[in-house]
This record gives C-alpha cells, structure tokens and sequence, in this order.
C-alpha cells in the first residue's frame, strides 16, 4: 500500500511512503529512479525494511501529475529479486493524467540502442525551448534504448533526446548529444473494454463481465 494512494488526486504533501509486505532495498537510485516532472533540487528516496520513502524537495506544482518511476531499482532483501517497471503516481489537481509515449533511442553513428539518454518532452514548441527551460515531463532509456514517459497529459509537444551531463534536464552544454523528432506529438486515447469471465467451475461459465 501506498501514501498518498496511487492515482490519489489533490495531493498537497511532498513526502510518499509505499509499504511492501517483506523488505526491500533500493540499488542506484540516482541513476534508476525517474521523476516526472524533472526535479531541480534531487528528492530523498531510501529504503527502510519493508518501506521506501521519497520526499520531494521542490515545491509542487499546482494541477500536475507527478510520476515516480522506480524501473528496476526496488529489490527484495533476501534474495535480489527485481520488481520490473514499478511506479506510482499522483496529482496535485482533481485529475490524474495517464497518458504514455515510448520509442526507442538509437545512436547515430553506429545504430546501436543508446542506453541511460534522458528522452524529454516540451508543450512549449519554440525552437528555442529545449536550451533555455527543462523538460515538461522525462524518461530515461534502459539497456535496448527504449523509453517511455509516464503521466502526460493532452497536447502537442516536440520529444528530445539529452545525454544530459549536469541534469539539468536542457541542453546547455555542447559535449552534450542531442537529438529530436522533427514532427510534432499529439498522444491521443480511446476507450476499451475488456471481458472478465467467472467460472462455477473448470467448465461451466457463470457469467461475463
């Protein structure tokens, strides 16, 4: 379980606290752990027996939703299993944006998957955006190079790429590589349902859902 909740709306507390039933540890934090929005001053996030705990030190943002990607970074104490693509997420607002882009980062010079590059997306379209403030929303690219943001929202926005070397979440620094997609992106939903069968038995349905 989880404080605040996961999806929770209206949430006015820096502090997430997420209660495991054995205990776990956190292995690279700092390089494992994604926050979207990006995080100026970098958040407290530790382990203590069954609970891990992330305090964020920026100021939150009015009507946002905020998204903390653990990727692989939670394990069990004893045995070193990882929980896979573990996140939370939380708004600020009365609504929970729950919306994912994803794609795959290749390097240029040899198109091999481009591991550890922070992907960033801008609803701010000027040219000049990704130089001069940080990112709305990021991820970053695991070892096959894929991506994928987390928590956005409806809009258009232009997607980079950063080998970000002072995380400050923009490019500013000419040993940085940069790259972008020169369309730009409107994530979009559709409803869907899906059927939930519950058997009496083996064989015999009792009813569909």
């Amino acid at each position: 379980k989880a404080s605040p909740s996961f999806n929770a709306t209206n949430v006015n507390k820096s502090k997430v606290e997420i209660l495991f039933d054995e205990n776990v540890k956190i292995e690279k934090p700092m390089d494992k752990v994604i926050i979207a929005p990006p995080q100026q001053k970098f958040p407290i996030i530790k382990a203590q027996g069954r609970k891990v705990i992330v305090e964020l030190e920026d100021t939150l943002k009015r009507n946002t939703t905020y998204t903390i990607d653990f990727t692989d970074a939670i394990v069990d104490n004893n045995e070193g299993n990882v929980l896979e693509n573990f996140a939370l997420s939380f708004s600020t607002g009365d609504k929970i944006d729950s919306m994912a882009i994803s794609g795959i980062v290749l390097s240029a010079e040899n198109l091999e998957p481009s591991q550890g590059i922070y992907v960033g997306i801008h609803s701010n379209l000027s040219d000049t955006a990704f130089t001069n403030i940080p990112f709305d929303r990021i991820s970053r690219t695991n070892s096959h190079g894929i991506f994928t943001i987390k928590g956005v929202a409806e809009g258009k926005y232009k997607i980079y790429a950063l080998g970000d070397l002072n995380r400050d979440y923009k490019y500013d620094n000419p040993q940085e590589e940069i790259a972008f997609l020169d369309s730009i992106i409107v994530p979009t939903s559709v409803p869907a349902f899906r059927n939930d069968t519950i058997f009496k038995d083996s064989i015999t349905i009792d009813s569909i859902y």
